[in-house]
C-alpha cells in the first residue's frame, strides 16, 4: 500500500533530519543481539555497563557507597519497594533539572510504581521496539491494532493514530459483542499487512469465542499477534494462531524498563533476550547466587540506558529458565509469572502456574473466565464465570487438581457473574494469598 510505504519513509526521513538517532541505536541493537559472541558486541555492551556504573556511583546518593565496586555482583539486588523507599536517592543529580519522562505501572502486583527516564533512554526504548517489531514481521507504516485499556492519559488523538496507522481498541469490557466488533474491523480492513499487540487475557477471550463459534479467518493479512503485559498460555497461543491464521508471540516487558525479551518469528517458542539494552542475570530463588543452567531463576535486570534514575540489579519479580538459540543468542526457554504469585502444593512444593492453566483447557467451551487462588497452605479457591447455567464437572475438576496439588488439598469452587479486570485491564488467572514461610 502506497500510503504505508510513505509513512515508513517519512518516519526514517524525520529521523535522518534529527541526526539518525533511532537508526544508529537500531543498528547497534541489531548487531549486539544477533552477534552476541563477537568481540565488538562484547566490547560495546561492556562499555555501556561500565559507563552506567561510573555515572551511578558519581551522581546518585543510593549508589555512592559502591564507588569501589569492581563487578556488577558487588551491587545489591533491589526491588520496587527499594526504589519507592529511597526514591530521591535513586535520582541522578546530573539529570534532575533536565527534561525527563515519568513512566509508571498500573500496580497489577499490588505495588503502584513510577520512575523517571532521560531522553536517550526513551530513544533506546523506541529503537528496541522497532527491532522486536521487525522480528515479528511488522514494519513501521503498516497497520497496528493495539488491544488495551484506553483512557485519556494514554490514548492518541485521531490525527496521530492515522499518521502512525494505529487502531486503539479498548478491551476493558471484552463482551461477545465487543469481540464481534473487533473481528469485523479486521475483516473490513483491506490493508494487506497488519499486526496485533495486546493483553494476553484479551487474546484468550477472543480465542475462546472463535473456537466456540468454529470461526477460522484465513484472509485477514495478519503477520503476527504479539501478546504483552501478561502470561500467554499455550491454549491461547495455539488456538488464536489457528483461528486467525497467524503466529502468536509473547513479549516480556514492563512500562518502567522496556522490552526485556520477546518471542520472534524465528524463535516462536523461546524469548530472545535483549542483551543489547540490558544486563540480565538469573539468580537462585532463595539467594543471590547465579542459577544453574536448566533451573528456574529470578530475573534480575540492569538497565544500561536510564541515566535519570539508574536501575542496577533490579528483581523483576518473575522467574525463568535460560537457554541458547542459534548463533549463541541467549533466550529464556520459559518464563513464569510473578514470583509473588507462584503457588505451592499441599506439601509446600513450588508448582508451575502452567499446571493450573492445563486444568481448564478442556472446559474452555463452558467458561467465560476462571481464577485459581491459593488461600492457605492446603486451601484453594476456584472462581468460575460460566457460559451457561451449570457446570457438571465439579468432581472431575477437583480430582484433577488434587492429582497435582495433593489428595489432602481443600478445594472450593465458587460461581461468579464476573471476574473483574484490574484497573490496567489485565486479568490475573493465578493468585497466591497464602504467604509461604
Amino acid at each position: 500500500m502506497i500510503l504505508n510505504y510513505t509513512r515508513h519513509n517519512l518516519f526514517w526521513l524525520l529521523d535522518r533530519i534529527k541526526g539518525n538517532t533511532i537508526k544508529k541505536l537500531l543498528n547497534e541493537i541489531t548487531f549486539c543481539i544477533e552477534n552476541p559472541n563477537s568481540i565488538k558486541a562484547k566490547q560495546v555492551k561492556d562499555a555501556h555497563l561500565k559507563r552506567l556504573i561510573a555515572h551511578s556511583v558519581k551522581t546518585t546518593p543510593y549508589y555512592k557507597p559502591f564507588g569501589d565496586a569492581t563487578d556488577i555482583s558487588d551491587f545489591p539486588v533491589i526491588r520496587k519497594t527499594t526504589i519507592q523507599d529511597n526514591f530521591k536517592a535513586f535520582q541522578s543529580k546530573k539529570f534532575k533539572d533536565k527534561t525527563n519522562f515519568k513512566v509508571s505501572t498500573s500496580g497489577s502486583t499490588g505495588v503502584p510504581f513510577f520512575l523517571f527516564q532521560n531522553k536517550n533512554k526513551r530513544h533506546r526504548n523506541h529503537a528496541d521496539a522497532i527491532y522486536f517489531y521487525n522480528q515479528s514481521d511488522f514494519k513501521i507504516g503498516n497497520k497496528l491494532y493495539e488491544l488495551e485499556v484506553w483512557r485519556n492519559h494514554n490514548k492518541k488523538d485521531a490525527l496521530k493514530s492515522w499518521l502512525q496507522n494505529i487502531v486503539q481498541f479498548d478491551v476493558s469490557r471484552l463482551t461477545e459483542d465487543r469481540i464481534k466488533t473487533f473481528l469485523e474491523l479486521l475483516k473490513l480492513d483491506k490493508q494487506s499487512k497488519k499486526t496485533l499487540l495486546g493483553f494476553a487475557s484479551a487474546y484468550e477471550m477472543i480465542a475462546q469465542y472463535l473456537e466456540k463459534n468454529n470461526l477460522v479467518l484465513k484472509d485477514l493479512g495478519l503477520t503476527s499477534a504479539i501478546a504483552n503485559s501478561e502470561y500467554l498460555n499455550s491454549y491461547t497461543k495455539t488456538t488464536l494462531g489457528k483461528h486467525l491464521n497467524t503466529t502468536v508471540l509473547s513479549r516480556y516487558s514492563s512500562e518502567e524498563i522496556g522490552i526485556i525479551a520477546q518471542q520472534t518469528i524465528d524463535s516462536p517458542n523461546c524469548f530472545v533476550i535483549n542483551e543489547a539494552s540490558y544486563h540480565i542475570e538469573l539468580l537462585q530463588l532463595d539467594n543471590d547466587l547465579p542459577a544453574e543452567r536448566g533451573d528456574f531463576g529470578r530475573i534480575i535486570v540492569t538497565d544500561l540506558f536510564n541515566y535519570a534514575m539508574p536501575i542496577i540489579r533490579y528483581d523483576t519479580g518473575d522467574i525463568a529458565k535460560l537457554g541458547e538459540h542459534k548463533n549463541g543468542i541467549k533466550v529464556f526457554t520459559q518464563i513464569e509469572g510473578r514470583k509473588m504469585d507462584l503457588i505451592y502444593d499441599s506439601k509446600g512444593n513450588m508448582m508451575s502456574s502452567f499446571v493450573v492453566y492445563t486444568k481448564f483447557y478442556k472446559y474452555y467451551h463452558l467458561l467465560k473466565q476462571y481464577q485459581f487462588i491459593q488461600q492457605g497452605e492446603k486451601t484453594y479457591d476456584i472462581k468460575l464465570n460460566l457460559q451457561g447455567d451449570t457446570f457438571p464437572f465439579e468432581d472431575d475438576l477437583i480430582a484433577d487438581i488434587k492429582s497435582d496439588f495433593g489428595e489432602d488439598a481443600v478445594i472450593h469452587i465458587i460461581y461468579v457473574d464476573e471476574i473483574p479486570a484490574l484497573a490496567s485491564g489485565k486479568r490475573r488467572k493465578v493468585i497466591n494469598n497464602y504467604k509461604k514461610s
